[in-house]
């Protein structure tokens, strides 16, 4: 069957291709090689003559026996038949590829055809640069990680959260007033207070003041006998005329009011200097031509006024006196002055407790809140506790779904173990709490009446002073609430962790995020001051300590900490906090009504439980609406959200785009894939042989070469000596016969067989040699 097709297939139908496409092909292919067509003249099968033109390049080198064609199909039969085929370069790799890859546009690309070749390889390169970039941003968006919020809503009771329930009053008076460090700090901040009222101007009341001001207040400059503490700060009059004489007292000039006679602001009468001012307005006062808004009006043809100039407040007063005449003294008893003593130099509790430099009433109280804090926090457990309210005095009353609470705790179902749901929605069926804040034990610095509420998970820290909700007195408040379940999803997705404690974590077990920062904050300030925040608890009570109240130093470094850290609210420090994965959140509806309703029955025992037995019902309301804040906390409604995130972009949505842009781009498949895979690889091992296996190859068959060129010159020499020998085998053969002729006839056979067997010997030394030749 073999001849047959060879007889086919060189049969004199074949067209041979003319000398000059012989010898392109045979520096294409080798002198060995050669290219015919098949055409289908004379045929006499069907299917002999659908065989469309092929071009068919033959190998018949001995290590080849392999035939390529550009047809697929005839191609694959091949290489099944005699094997993968042994390629000469790069290009024949590519060329084969091209014939047997399964994508759509390569194999036009590797067609003979010199226009269809350019345009289909720009099309391909066109087609496979759009599925680039559209891969581009598929990978983009897939690596956005972005996330979808899945909402479901729960019919069914939810379990009810924890509630912590302060009194807006941390300390109680009667407590306070024992230790002499928090009785002296309550004595600074009213010192404070007291100094900041006796500093103001008029004891007239606001709206007196503003109807003053529209009347048009005129102003002219007065001397008075003051006392100057620093003269670069205003003066306070005293209450003597200008005859009398104090060591301590020094003149200035003053802003009187001529409608009233009052004098403020006063200042020592050097720091006053004469000027020439551009504007001044109907009250007498002008602005500071030296200023730098008011310089470029000094080239202007303007007016200047005659005016006298401090350089505190920058503000002039116009001086309207004729020339040579002095200033008018003022007249102290006509008037009331404020009292006014050098203050001594402030102690280290009053610098730590930096109230000096405050003007505000609100920033006044707050600094000394935190400062009472500081001081509290560096007494013991025990002491603390005292200073507090004990559960049944701030407790009157508490049911929860309509049954007695167990009040076993300030917080208010915080025993994980045990889950409590509600049975029914409103609040009736809620937390229901009738507090007494005994606003008689408040302390100074405490601003409101009520209590701050903070509804949280059982097992998270509810941090009081940050979030929650405050509830006054006198009032039914109301909190409606409205669970929400959260899932996040972890890295890469997002940054979450259920499982997550930061390192030498405040808060225990209790994880939050603002327990986090805290934590951070806390470290932060134990690192580059020694000591602890007041505020947070310790990482180690044994070998930590909280900063010192009285101490300036501690107390600075913690101020300028706090500063440049941003606060533990607003930290700049980068703390690596992260949310949990699985959180449960309350969104809170809060309404008020007004407490105790007239005709409301407190009850006997309960007004004598706070006001004793002497007491009447009206004084009983009047108490309880001064003094208690009735608290309701309950469900709207007997459901909950449950907000899941899921991935926005799968893997799976990202394959499928995937092979939705290379079939609509390039036509490659999963199969196609593989086929470049096995293209690298074939010109991994090409590059392979050329590189490392050829280099060998070419090296052994140089010493073999070699060998064989030595091996023929030991030849050509062997050769020579048995040329020689022969020569002399030659001639000493017939110097016998030459012997032998002149012997006597008697001698002459004896003589023939000496030279016989000199021959033979001759003969069989030549032989030798020749075989140790290997010749």
């Amino acid at each position: 069957m073999a001849n047959n097709n060879n007889n086919k297939l060189f049969s004199p139908k074949i067209k041979r291709r003319t000398k000059t496409s012989n010898k392109y092909f045979n520096n294409k292919f080798g002198q060995n090689s050669f290219k015919y067509w098949s055409t289908t003249e004379g045929t006499s099968t069907d299917e002999e003559k659908e065989t469309k033109e092929k071009e068919i390049n033959c190998c018949i080198k001995p290590n080849c026996g392999f035939i390529y064609t550009s047809n697929r199909k005839f191609n694959k039969e091949t290489r099944m038949e005699h094997g993968p085929r042994e390629y000469l370069s790069c290009k024949d790799i590519g060329i084969d590829f091209c014939a047997r890859t399964s994508s759509h546009g390569i194999p036009f690309v590797g067609t003979n055809s010199f226009f269809g070749r350019p345009f289909w390889a720009t099309v391909t390169a066109i087609a496979f640069c759009s599925f680039i970039i559209q891969t581009y941003y598929t990978l983009s968006d897939y690596l956005e990680y972005r996330t979808i919020i899945e909402m479901q809503l729960k019919f069914e009771p939810a379990p009810f959260p924890a509630a912590t329930i302060c009194n807006l009053n941390a300390f109680k008076l009667s407590e306070v007033r024992k230790y002499e460090e928090i009785e002296q700090g309550i004595q600074l901040w009213e010192r404070a207070i007291s100094t900041l009222d006796r500093f103001k101007p008029t004891n007239t009341p606001l709206i007196k003041i503003k109807r003053k001001r529209r009347q048009q207040a005129i102003y002219i400059p007065i001397l008075a006998r003051c006392v100057c503490t620093n003269y670069n700060d205003q003066c306070v009059p005293q209450q003597y005329f200008p005859d009398e004489h104090n060591k301590n007292s020094s003149v200035c000039l003053c802003y009187e009011d001529q409608q009233t006679g009052d004098i403020w602001p006063c200042y020592a009468h050097f720091v006053w200097k004469q000027k020439h001012c551009i504007f001044c307005s109907h009250s007498n006062t002008c602005d500071d031509p030296d200023l730098p808004n008011n310089k470029t009006n000094n080239n202007q043809n303007l007016t200047s006024i005659p005016c006298l100039c401090q350089p505190v407040s920058h503000y002039c007063l116009k001086d309207n006196r004729k020339l040579g005449q002095d200033f008018k003294w003022w007249n102290p008893h006509n008037y009331t002055i404020y009292p006014f003593t050098t203050k001594p130099p402030p102690s280290d509790l009053e610098e730590a407790f930096g109230l000096e430099d405050l003007k505000d009433r609100g920033a006044i109280t707050t600094r000394t809140k935190e400062n009472l804090i500081f001081l509290v926090a560096g007494m013991s457990r025990q002491v603390r506790q005292s200073l507090s309210y004990t559960l049944h005095e701030f407790v009157l009353r508490c049911s929860f779904n309509s049954k007695d609470c167990d009040l076993n705790s300030w917080t208010f179902n915080f025993n994980d173990s045990v889950e409590l749901k509600n049975s029914r929605a409103g609040p009736m069926y809620g937390l229901r709490l009738l507090l007494n804040v005994n606003q008689s034990d408040y302390m100074p610095t405490t601003e409101a009446a009520g209590v701050r509420i903070v509804v949280h998970e059982q097992d998270q820290e509810p941090f009081p002073d940050t979030f929650g909700y405050s509830a006054p007195t006198g009032f039914v408040s109301s909190f409606g609430l409205k669970t929400k379940i959260l899932h996040r999803l972890d890295a890469p997705y997002g940054k979450c962790s259920d499982t997550f404690r930061p390192t030498g974590y405040i808060y225990a077990e209790h994880y939050s995020p603002e327990g986090c920062y805290r934590n951070c904050f806390q470290h932060i300030i134990l690192e580059r001051c020694g000591c602890g925040d007041p505020r947070f608890p310790l990482p180690n009570e044994k070998e930590d300590r909280p900063c010192d109240a009285r101490n300036p130093k501690e107390r600075s470094c913690l101020s300028n900490q706090t500063a440049v850290l941003g606060g533990f609210h607003h930290l700049t420090h980068d703390c690596h906090c992260v949310q949990p994965c699985t959180e449960n959140t309350f969104e809170t509806a809060y309404s008020a009504a007004s407490w105790p309703a007239q005709n409301f029955n407190i009850g006997q025992d309960d007004c004598a439980l706070v006001l004793g037995n002497n007491f009447t019902m009206d004084s009983c309301i009047e108490y309880y609406r001064k003094n208690t804040a009735y608290i309701e906390i309950y469900y709207e409604q007997l459901n909950y959200e449950k907000l899941k995130e899921t991935p926005g972009y799968t893997l799976v949505n990202l394959f499928s785009d995937l092979g939705g842009n290379i079939g609509l781009w390039i036509g490659f498949s999963l199969i196609t894939v593989l086929e470049i895979v096995e293209l690298i690889f074939e010109c991994f091992t090409y590059g392979c042989k050329q590189c490392i296996y050829k280099p060998l190859k070419r090296k052994a068959q140089i010493r073999k070469q070699n060998k064989r060129q030595q091996n023929i010159q030991e030849d050509n020499l062997n050769n020579a000596e048995i040329e020689n020998n022969e020569v002399l085998f030659r001639h000493a053969g017939t110097k016998i016969s030459r012997h032998i002729s002149l012997l006597e006839p008697g001698y002459q056979s004896g003589g023939r067989q000496y030279q016989r067997r000199f021959a033979g010997n001759m003969r069989i030394s030549t032989k030798n040699k020749n075989i140790i030749l290997g010749t």
